[in-house]
């Protein structure tokens, strides 16, 4: 019983560890999304539609880690930042939202978690990407 409660809030973090990952790379998993299925929305097949998506996510972070790297002013470094936290303040809302409603009553309280949750997971990925040098 007690090995059983253990792996079950054991993997409730992971799983928690796991959104909080995906929140932060939200821009390049929305444009890996987007670039795949408009490929394969084109009759391409599901291969190149995977590999179309990789190209997209991977160019996009290429092109941000060379724009922080040359970057001379604060201003194209905001520009990165803000680009990569607004999609993940917006994932971390809804996750935030989701786990409250089914955690407690409709209310107040579940909109200050929710937009509580949304400001955690936006200053982690600022603090991601201002970190992130060539």
């Amino acid at each position: 019983m007690l090995i059983g409660l253990t792996l079950i809030i054991v993997a409730v973090f992971m799983c928690y560890a796991l959104l909080f990952r995906l929140s932060l790379n939200a821009l390049p998993l929305l444009v890996a999304f987007l670039a795949g299925s408009a490929t394969y929305r084109s009759d391409s097949g599901i291969l190149a539609a995977f590999a179309v998506a990789a190209i997209a996510a991977i160019t996009l972070l290429a092109a941000a880690q060379l724009a922080l790297g040359f970057a001379k002013s604060d201003l194209t470094r905001a520009v990165v930042g803000v680009a990569f936290s607004a999609p993940a303040a917006i994932a971390g809302y809804h996750a935030a939202h989701g786990i409250a409603a089914a955690t407690m009553p409709q209310g107040a309280w579940q909109l200050t978690v929710s937009l509580l949750g949304a400001a955690v997971i936006a200053a982690a990925s600022w603090t991601q990407w201002s970190r992130a040098r060539l």
